[in-house]
């Protein structure tokens, strides 16, 4: 039997709603703090998804991060208390594994508005994660045509190749994270992860040049550091200039996921780790599971997809 993972919900709320994308409205939009969200049950869709990942089995108790003002009255986990950003959560989770967990080992780390089945839990974990635990980041593909998708349909997605020579696949990124965030430069993620959410429903191709610019703003600070520190100062260079590479093949659709990977692993890991767990510290496993691509957005979303457990 598999040890039971740590996993982290991130259950914040920005307070300024990102852009609605191009096919709905503002008011199509599910706004504020959406794992109080009721499904038609009834019942609030951060305390299904926490139901979930117990009955699956792969997860010990569930830790909240998020305001206890908003969920403290609805469930009965622990909730670590934070107010704010993306990136207040992201830097509230650090600490809390930190101080709780063994940096080197791996936490799983989730979103509050999915909502896979424990069976579908079970079957990524089983398929997909088990023979790759030795990666320092793990996460999943999602390999779905927009019709399979329904309300979800309007979500970004990526065509890309797993290897090269191997046909296009229409990939939607999943909402499952297992790291170990000792081998991470959260730093530099906290900032391209803020970066990203400000403009997650915007097209790509206009998406790619405001990401850059905030990027190479953000990423110059942490050089900056770096002088200070009598460290190299890199980031601000070989970050955008990976983007830069891994956009254009991604245009020319020639970008493959193992490609993808790697720019990742030299972006994201400490260079102590480049060449760690058998030179692919780095994994994105594609998955047919869609319920890991479709986080809750939107009305329609919220209605529709949800398959209740009773």
């Amino acid at each position: 039997m598999q040890k039971k993972l740590p996993i982290i919900i991130l259950a914040g709320s920005d307070a300024l709603p990102g852009p609605s994308p191009a096919e709905l409205t503002h008011k199509d939009m599910l706004v504020g703090f959406k794992g109080i969200q009721k499904l038609p049950s009834g019942t609030p869709l951060i305390r299904e998804l926490i139901n979930r990942l117990t009955m699956s089995g792969r997860f010990e108790s569930p830790i909240v991060i998020g305001p206890q003002r908003i969920y403290q009255n609805i469930l009965d986990c622990e909730i670590v208390d934070v107010e704010g950003p993306l990136s207040a959560t992201l830097r509230k989770t650090y600490t809390l594994i930190s101080s709780r967990f063994d940096t080197l080992a791996p936490v799983a780390i989730t979103a509050c508005d999915v909502l896979p089945t424990p069976e579908e839990i079970r079957r990524l974990l089983e398929t997909s994660y088990d023979q790759n635990q030795d990666a320092h980041f793990w996460w999943q593909m999602v390999e779905a045509e927009p019709s399979a998708l329904g309300s979800s349909a309007w979500k970004q997605s990526y065509r890309l190749r797993p290897e090269e020579n191997e046909p296009l696949k229409n990939l939607y990124p999943g909402h499952l994270v297992i790291a170990r965030i000792g081998a991470l430069r959260t730093r530099v993620i906290n900032s391209v992860l803020q970066i990203a959410y400000w403009y997650r429903n915007r097209n790509l191709q206009t998406r790619y040049v405001q990401l850059a610019v905030q990027a190479f703003q953000r990423l110059l600070l942490e050089d900056l550091q770096s002088i200070t520190s009598f460290r190299l100062p890199l980031f601000s260079i070989s970050i955008p200039f990976r983007g830069l590479i891994g956009y254009y093949k991604f245009l020319r659709e020639q970008l493959t996921l193992q490609e993808f990977e790697h720019h990742v692993s030299k972006t994201l890991l400490r260079r102590t780790f480049h060449t760690s767990a058998q030179g692919r510290p780095v994994r994105f496993m594609v998955t047919d599971i869609r319920s890991f691509a479709k986080d809750i957005d939107t009305k329609a979303e919220r209605i529709k997809p949800v398959r209740i457990i009773t």
